[in-house]
């Protein structure tokens, strides 16, 4: 949920709602041929030469959760990083608030985003004072906003883009870091819309030039809250002329934390190749999820779309190897992947804000920060050393758990590093 929900639906939203349905497009596309197809991007579901060469297969899905799931993934990237985990990394998975860390660290290189220098600053930089400030001090758009109980997009987009993203494109994508895959969702079917190569193919548009910071929004558009973002069809085969435009909006109403794309790229890069073929060395995928704890003390029922959200999360981690009554105890779990014979183990890490216990004064503070898109700076600390301990403790059970010996034996950098 993510970036923008709880905290425009508690201290933004009217009562009354005169527009019902509004959105925002991109301009229509070009009466020109679109650019050739050969023009790739490094956001693709297929594994390349690159992720191949190690026989090893690493993948990182980062959560929804604003700001407090921004600052927490590139906390604990950064913990990764010490071990030598993180440079073995082959796909970056992220929804809305994740997706800050995540393209950050795929932009290496591009202007002033370096991992090494200030990384957890970046991405935890004040958007939401830069998103309401100008926008709502004019009477004309405060009088605008009190006809509809949408933010406009391009407002949101401008700020991201201004302050993080600076013009950034998909073809700026540095073809050293890992593969980079955003998680949006088709408002139209409710289906999951992964911002890709080959579903930008789709739709006959190009994903070189689309802006990073646009794609960031589709991941994190709260419907209801955020308007939708519109993508017009381009010259595709098979596409009629004239087609409603596909509408995109929230990644977490699919998979709040990520993790069913990065299993998808592994079983389709197991299709056709063995898993004893394709990854000798092991298949595992690192989870960082900053879901937080609601307080609910006045026990009132849930909204419709936060049941929705704790299923979801429920059922994934399940689906990754952890029973229900585990998921905010236990790091490690495996699951199946590949069919037809193809098939092996994948290991999983869970590394959760909410295994930190209400108990512990840094486990309570840290899963009831609000879901907003700017923090202090007491929080940022607190959710850097969140995820010093909690990388900390499952390195050290990691060496203790059953079914880590073939990861091991392949002697990792992160399973040896001192």
């Amino acid at each position: 949920m993510n970036m923008f929900g709880s905290w425009f639906l508690r201290c933004w939203l009217f009562p009354l709602t005169l527009i019902a349905v509004s959105c925002t497009s991109l301009a229509p596309p070009s009466s020109q041929p679109p650019e050739p197809r050969a023009s790739r991007t490094r956001a693709t579901l297929h594994l390349g030469e690159k992720e191949l060469a190690d026989g090893r297969f690493v993948g990182l899905a980062f959560s929804g959760g604003g700001s407090r799931a921004a600052v927490f993934g590139a906390a604990v990237m950064k913990e990764l990083d010490r071990l030598g985990l993180l440079q073995q990394v082959d796909v970056l998975s992220a929804v809305s608030g994740g997706a800050l860390p995540a393209t950050a660290y795929a932009l290496e290189g591009y202007r002033d985003f370096s991992f090494q220098n200030g990384f957890v600053e970046l991405v935890g930089r004040d958007f939401q004072g830069a998103i309401m400030g100008p926008w709502y001090t004019l009477p004309q758009n405060a009088l605008r906003y009190a006809l509809t109980d949408r933010i406009p997009a391009e407002q949101v987009i401008r700020v991201l883009d201004d302050r993080l993203f600076r013009g950034a494109t998909f073809a700026d994508l540095n073809p050293s870091q890992p593969i980079l895959l955003l998680n949006a969702t088709d408002a139209l079917t409710g289906d999951p819309l992964i911002i890709s190569n080959e579903r930008f193919t789709a739709l006959g548009q190009p994903l070189a030039p689309f802006s990073i910071a646009r794609a960031v929004y589709m991941s994190a558009a709260y419907p209801g809250v955020l308007e939708p973002l519109a993508i017009p069809y381009g010259q595709a085969e098979g596409r009629p002329s004239g087609e409603p435009p596909l509408l995109a909006y929230d990644g977490g109403a699919a998979d709040n934390l990520g993790i069913r794309t990065v299993m998808q790229v592994v079983n389709d890069a197991l299709s056709e190749q063995s898993m004893a073929d394709r990854f000798p060395r092991g298949c595992l995928v690192v989870s960082i999820d900053a879901t937080g704890r609601q307080l609910n003390e006045e026990r009132k029922p849930l909204s419709a779309a936060a049941a929705l959200l704790r299923g979801h999360r429920r059922n994934v981690l399940e689906l990754a190897g952890i029973p229900a009554s585990e998921q905010d105890a236990t790091m490690f779990g495996t699951f199946q992947v590949g069919m037809n014979g193809n098939g092996g183990t994948c290991r999983f890490w869970h590394i959760a804000l909410r295994q930190l216990p209400d108990g512990d004064p840094l486990g309570d503070r840290v899963t009831h920060i609000k879901t907003n898109l700017g923090l202090s700076a007491e929080d940022q600390a607190a959710l850097v050393t969140a995820a010093a301990r909690l990388v900390a403790k499952g390195r050290e059970e990691m060496h203790q758990a059953d079914g880590w010996a073939e990861l091991m034996s392949a002697r990792p950098a992160f399973l040896t590093h001192p």
